[in-house]
C-alpha cells in the first residue's frame, strides 16, 4: 500500500538511504518550523502518490444527499452559514458516535438515537421526506455508558455503543436485559436478528465499528461493572466475522476502552492506555498492540481525541512542551505533521472527523461551544484558523452536550449536534461548508 508522504525539499527534514532495492526516506531528526510546524519520523516515498492511502467507506463519489424542504432552516450564530435541523421534539437525539458513521451508503437515511422520557432507541431519518421511524426495541435496563456519558439515559439499546455497517446496510447494537446480546437491523426493511452472546459476567464497554468493507464487526468488552477507567482488569477488543462467525480476539489490555475505529480493513486504532491519555494499533491477525507517538522522537504531551482518516490520523494532544497541538500521524510509517492550536482562545478541544482528510476543525469550548477550521498556512508556516460558527449553546452534560462533528459524505455538511432553544435540548443539524477549501496534503506539500 503506497503512503503519499513526500519529503519536503524546502524543510529538509529527509535524507535518501539505502540501496536500490530497498529505497526508503529515513529521518534525520526531529526538526520545529518556526516552532510553529513539526513534521517527523520515517516515512515511503513514491513516484506518484495514490488520491488514497487506505480503505474507505464505500460512498460514491458523485454522492449528493437529498433533503427534505420541511426541515427547518437557520443561520449560524457568527457566520450566518445556512444551517438544516434534522431532529426536533422532547428529548435529546444524536448520531452514533462521531468516529464512525451514522448515514447509509446511499445517503438516503441517518441512524440516530432518541432519548426521552428515561429511555433510548434507534431511529431511522429518511433524509429525503423527514419521516422518521424506531429500528429498536432494546430492552437493557441500564443504557447508561459510564463514566463518560451521565446521568444515565435509563433503559434501551446500549448507549453510544451501536454501529452502522455501511457496506450491508445495517446496524448491530447490544440489548438484552443485562445488555450481552448483540442484534443486527437492516436499516431498509426492519428485518432483525441476533448475532451472538458475549460470555457470562461481560459487557460493551466502549464505542465499537466495522470494517469499511463489511466483513467484520469490531467490538470491546470487560468484566461486568469494570467499565470505570480504574480499575479495569481484563478488556479485550475482539472481532466478530458476519459471513463465517468467527470469533477472534484481536488484543487485551488493563484498561477501559473507549473506542476503536478502522484503519483500512486490517488495522484498528483505540484508547486509551492504562495510565492517562493515547492511542495504540493492533490489527486482525492480533499482533501486539503498539503505543503511537508517545515515545516518536521529539514527542511530548498525550493525544486525546483522534479520528482515522484516508490520510492518516487527525488528532489533537495535550500537555507538549509547545502547548495544545493538532496534527496528522500515519500509523504504517510512523510519520507526523503537527502544529499548534490557540489553546487560550479555544480551551478544551474535540477533533472533527473528515474521513477524507481534506480538512481539518475542531469544536472549542472556552466560554461555550463554537467550530473553527484550519484555513491554511501564513508565513513562517504559521496557522491559520477561520470560524466555522459562533457560541452555540448545547443543553446537558457529558457526551450529548458536544458538537461531535463531522463532515458527511457528500462532502457538503458537516453533521453535528446543538442545542435547540425552544426544547432546551439537544437534536441533530447539518451545516453548509460548500464554500470551504480543502487543503493541499500536508504530508506532501508542506506549509506555503
Amino acid at each position: 500500500m503506497g503512503v503519499r508522504a513526500i519529503p519536503s525539499q524546502r524543510s529538509r527534514l529527509y535524507v535518501w538511504h539505502g540501496q536500490p532495492a530497498v529505497r526508503r526516506w529515513l529521518p534525520v531528526k526531529a526538526v520545529v518550523l518556526s516552532a510553529a510546524v513539526l513534521f517527523a519520523g520515517s516515512a515511503t516515498a513514491g513516484d506518484a502518490p495514490p488520491d488514497v492511502f487506505v480503505e474507505a467507506y464505500p460512498y460514491a463519489n458523485d454522492l449528493v444527499l437529498k433533503l427534505s424542504d420541511s426541515f427547518r432552516r437557520r443561520k449560524t450564530p457568527g457566520t450566518d452559514r445556512v444551517a438544516v435541523q434534522l431532529t426536533a421534539g422532547e428529548g435529546f437525539c444524536y448520531p452514533l458516535y462521531y468516529f464512525i458513521p451514522s448515514i447509509t451508503r446511499d445517503g438516503r437515511y441517518l441512524i440516530y438515537h432518541r432519548a426521552v422520557k428515561r429511555e433510548v432507541q434507534l431511529h431511522r431519518l429518511d433524509l429525503t421526506t423527514a419521516e422518521s421511524k424506531q429500528l429498536t426495541q432494546a430492552t437493557v435496563e441500564d443504557a447508561g455508558w459510564y463514566p463518560w456519558d451521565a446521568p444515565s439515559p435509563g433503559k434501551g439499546v446500549l448507549d453510544h455503543r451501536s454501529v452502522l455497517n455501511v457496506a450491508r446496510g445495517k446496524v448491530i447494537y447490544f440489548t438484552g436485559n443485562d445488555g450481552r446480546e448483540a442484534r443486527i437491523v437492516d436499516v431498509n426493511t426492519g428485518k432483525n436478528l441476533t448475532l451472538f452472546e458475549l460470555p457470562e459476567g461481560r459487557e460493551a464497554i466502549g464505542q465499537n465499528c466495522c470494517t469499511p468493507d463489511g466483513k467484520w464487526f469490531v467490538y470491546i468488552h470487560a468484566p461486568r461493572g469494570k467499565r470505570k477507567p480504574k480499575p479495569c482488569k481484563g478488556a479485550v477488543l475482539a472481532a466478530y466475522n458476519l459471513d463465517t462467525k468467527e470469533h477472534r480476539v484481536l488484543t487485551t489490555i488493563d484498561s477501559a476502552i473507549h473506542h476503536v475505529q478502522p484503519y483500512g480493513n486490517e488495522h484498528f486504532i483505540f484508547c486509551h492506555p492504562p495510565k492517562g491519555n493515547g492511542m495504540m494499533m493492533t490489527d486482525l491477525k492480533g499482533s501486539p498492540f503498539v503505543h503511537l507517538r508517545d515515545k516518536d522522537p521529539g514527542a511530548s504531551g498525550r493525544v486525546c481525541h483522534h479520528v482515522t482518516t484516508s490520510r492518516g490520523i487527525a488528532y489533537e494532544v495535550f500537555g507538549s512542551r509547545q502547548g495544545t497541538l493538532s496534527g496528522l500521524y500515519d500509523p504504517l510509517t510512523r510519520s507526523r505533521y503537527e502544529f499548534p492550536l490557540p489553546s487560550k482562545a479555544w480551551g478544551y478541544t474535540h477533533t472533527g472527523w473528515d474521513p477524507d482528510g481534506r480538512i481539518m476543525f475542531w469544536e472549542a469550548t472556552r466560554g461555550g461551544h463554537r467550530m473553527e477550521y484550519l484555513s491554511g498556512f501564513g508565513r513562517e508556516g504559521k496557522p491559520v484558523f477561520a470560524m466555522v460558527t459562533g457560541n452555540w449553546p448545547t443543553f446537558g452534560k457529558g457526551q450529548k452536550s458536544h458538537f461531535h462533528p463531522q463532515v458527511t459524505p457528500d462532502r457538503k455538511w458537516i453533521l453535528f449536534v446543538a442545542g435547540d432553544a425552544e426544547t432546551r435540548s439537544n437534536h441533530i443539524f447539518l451545516l453548509d461548508i460548500t464554500d470551504l477549501k480543502d487543503l493541499p496534503d500536508v504530508r506532501q506539500k508542506g506549509p506555503s
